[in-house]
């Protein structure tokens, strides 16, 4: 066993280590926490929040579904936004992450209640996981999934915003941690820690897909510190280990990142403003129940245990850059340097990476004193050790550390949980769901804050939000009676024949050679094989010469094919992985029932 992943000795008849190494029990407290805390969750299951955000996320989920199971195309294009926009390309979109399959299955409202969720029971769980793969005892790794779990400094103000793609990414952080230390060890947790990087990345980890870059780097380098006197380069295995896990995540994310940079490149984020908070204010997000995570993340490099040193310096860290862009040598404004970084706003958000690392070393320390506690007793009775003790009296001494440690934990949670209660209780889900409507497609002047109704009754929005300014042709209208039309009515005549999202065929008779206007936004990636795909002031029109025609415009947008495909690939290769070393391990359990059967009968 790694000394690196366990630093201390874990103590020997913990029961609570038994108790929650069962993962249905930690779900259930996990269930029974957030149902406590957000009734609202569990009810209008297709309902919208209140903050047009969510909305706008509804929107593009709704859209994405409509797309594929529709109309059986990727949704490159998205012709319900803004009078036509990027689909898969756009920072928002999450088309490609795994969870993507909860809103084929099931109705979008519903689905993005599960994401919530799947994304607090991931970081509770991931959270639980990481704490033990530091040496933390079941109940202090229980102690920092629960607090992960019902922090009410960010996560109830990203649930209500409807920004659940910070939800689940920031639940899958840890995951990708953990994998990183268990795969110092264990290659096969290398290629697990790229997927849940792919997966915080394509699920529009506009923030937590840096953030988890920076942890990682982070935890690698204190890694390979840490191993650098156990010989034969043992100080190198952090790096191979983030390394792994990097290309599997490029390779993995490949069908996101390729067409996400090409639109950065065009339309890069507008953003001016100098960020900075002083440290009050930072610091006044750790009031009340938080004083004493604080004090015991403190004290954890105090009683110098390695993991409760490094988590406080990835405390202060991360405490620093939410203090954002204070000074020319601050580290926020030289992260802003960087060609990934430089588009990121809002530094504060930095403070859920506090939290994570506080909690980590919290349980370190409460780790530290249950342990510390129950060899007091062999001390106390004249023994040299606890395991010399009789049964009963070991199993004595590790229950009184237990309760001192839960004792001093339980209440200090239950002020934390009153304290986040109002933060959790502002979730309401109080807009009903968007009615479905089968018509043929038209753009309307919309409504910027319930874009989410459009694409239910195949409507595009003309009123919009982007986070990004992307052009907006001028020459969009509402109220036209044809949604394809001619420069010049006297020139030429069009009829729609189909229309889908990424194509549209029509007939058109022109008496010499004209122009046909579409009602969407231009983009370079249409393509048309009769006449010529060009912009009219912004807006998406064709060429086409004198005759009858039957014109079919096309979204052809090969780089993100080509880059999909290769992400395809890198998952179908996983798979393989996977069902090899199942196999493996299958053959495994199965050997000595096989050395049994080989066994010579007696005669």
């Amino acid at each position: 066993m790694s000394t690196l992943i366990h630093p201390v000795a874990p103590q020997r008849g913990r029961w609570t280590d038994w108790l929650f190494s069962f993962g249905w029990l930690r779900f259930a407290l996990y269930l029974m926490v957030l149902h406590t805390l957000m009734p609202s969750l569990f009810a209008n299951a297709r309902h919208v929040l209140d903050y047009m955000d969510d909305h706008t996320f509804h929107h593009l989920e709704l859209a994405n579904k409509i797309t594929v199971l529709e109309y059986h195309q990727l949704p490159a294009w998205n012709p319900f936004f803004c009078g036509g926009n990027v689909g898969l390309a756009g920072p928002e979109d999450s088309f490609y992450a795994p969870d993507t399959l909860l809103r084929w299955f099931f109705d979008v409202g519903m689905a993005r209640h599960l994401t919530v969720l799947l994304g607090l029971f991931l970081g509770a769980e991931g959270t639980f996981r990481l704490a033990r793969a530091t040496g933390s005892s079941g109940l202090a790794s229980l102690s920092a999934a629960l607090i992960m779990l019902t922090n009410s400094v960010i996560m109830p103000l990203w649930i209500t915003n409807g920004f659940f793609n910070f939800t689940l990414g920031f639940g899958l952080l840890p995951w990708v941690c953990w994998c990183l230390l268990m795969g110092v060890d264990k290659p096969a947790y290398r290629y697990l820690g790229g997927f849940f990087f792919a997966w915080i990345f394509t699920h529009a980890g506009t923030y937590p897909a840096p953030y988890t870059l920076l942890v990682v780097g982070f935890l690698t380098f204190s890694m390979a510190l840490m191993k650098r006197n156990e010989g034969d380069r043992a100080w190198l295995t952090p790096f191979v280990s983030a390394t792994v896990l990097g290309v599997v995540f490029v390779l993995l994310a490949l069908a996101k990142f390729v067409p996400l940079m090409l639109f950065l490149k065009q339309f890069s984020r507008t953003w001016a403003v100098i960020e900075q908070h002083p440290a009050p204010t930072i610091f006044s997000n750790f009031t009340g129940g938080y004083i004493p995570i604080l004090v015991l993340a403190g004290l954890a490099p105090v009683l110098r245990d390695r993991w409760g040193a490094v988590f406080a310096l990835g405390a202060g860290l991360f405490f620093v850059l939410a203090m954002g862009d204070f000074d020319p040598l601050s580290p926020y404004h030289l992260l802003k340097q960087l060609p990934l970084f430089k588009q990121l706003r809002s530094p504060e958000r930095h403070v859920i990476l506090v939290i994570q690392f506080l909690v980590l070393g919290a349980a370190r320390t409460i780790t530290l004193v249950e342990d510390a506690i129950a060899q007091s007793v062999p001390w106390a009775l004249g023994a040299s050790s606890l395991s010399v003790l009789p049964r009963s009296l070991r199993i004595g001494a590790v229950a009184l550390g237990t309760a001192c440690a839960a004792g001093i934990f339980a209440p200090k949670y239950v002020q934390m949980v009153k304290q986040s209660a109002p933060s959790y209780a502002s979730v309401q889900y109080s807009f009903e769901p968007a009615r479905h409507m089968q018509q043929p497609f038209r753009q309307q002047r919309g409504n910027r804050r319930d874009g989410h109704v459009f694409p239910a009754m195949h409507a595009g929005s003309l009123a919009c939000i982007t986070g990004i300014p992307v052009p907006q042709s001028r020459l969009l209208r509402g109220d036209l009676q044809a949604e394809e039309y001619p420069l010049d009515p006297a020139l030429a005549t069009v009829r729609r024949v189909y229309w889908s999202p990424n194509a549209i065929t029509l007939d058109v008779t022109a008496r010499r050679a004209t122009r046909v206007l579409i009602n969407q936004n231009y983009h370079r990636y249409w393509r048309s094989r009769e006449g010529t795909v060009v912009s009219h002031q912004g807006l998406l029109a064709v060429n086409v010469p004198a005759g009858q025609h039957r014109v079919t415009l096309r979204f052809v947008d090969w780089p993100s094919y080509i880059a999909a495909s290769i992400s395809l690939l890198t998952l179908l290769g996983l798979l393989g992985l996977l069902a090899r070393y199942a196999w493996t391990y299958l053959l495994e359990l199965a050997r000595p029932f096989g050395s049994k059967n080989t066994s010579k009968p007696n005669r």
